[in-house]
């Protein structure tokens, strides 16, 4: 199976699950794009695989024109859609808003194979809003001490896993 995972990244968890998600799938021919630098010609790809980070409850802008760009040809592909973002609980609302319903209903698997808020990965205003929503989840408390019902976001390894199974066809 031939198969083009296109993502588009911020901070770098994007490109880091694209990077891990290719590792699962080696016993394919996997070749991965940056939105950023070039777009793959999608007939050459039996599967499609499209990540994106979600930031302020929206996915970030070159994720969505590719998205609209293409939405007519991507239905007649095989695709899966992956997530990554701070509020994994989240996950589902944010996948609806963003895939339109027809490729939301076709796709082989949608999966939040999560994030990261370490400031040092973003610049600007991205980096005070990482340090923002970091120091209330670390020392969100009433006396200073983390959050009981929250804790800092990582990269799921077992969640990209079970995304490559389904990208492989393996329930």
């Amino acid at each position: 199976m031939k198969i083009a995972v296109i993502y588009a990244s911020v901070g770098g968890t994007t490109r880091e699950c694209a990077e891990l998600l290719k590792k699962d799938l080696k016993t394919h021919t996997v070749e991965l794009f940056d939105l950023s630098k070039s777009e793959p010609d999608l007939s050459e790809y039996d599967t499609l695989v499209i990540g994106f980070p979600i930031r302020m409850g929206k996915a970030i802008k070159r994720a969505r024109g590719f998205i609209k760009k293409h939405a007519d040809e991507l239905i007649s592909y095989r695709v899966a859609y992956y997530i990554c973002c701070g509020f994994v609980d989240c996950f589902e609302e944010y996948a609806v808003k963003v895939i339109p319903r027809a490729l939301y209903e076709s796709a082989i698997a949608i999966s939040c194979l999560g994030g990261s808020l370490e400031p040092s990965r973003f610049k600007g205003l991205d980096r005070l809003v990482v340090k923002a929503v970091r120091a209330e989840i670390l020392g969100g408390g009433e006396n200073g001490e983390q959050r009981g019902d929250m804790s800092l976001p990582t990269v799921m390894d077992e969640n990209i896993s079970q995304f490559a199974d389904k990208i492989k066809g393996v329930e």
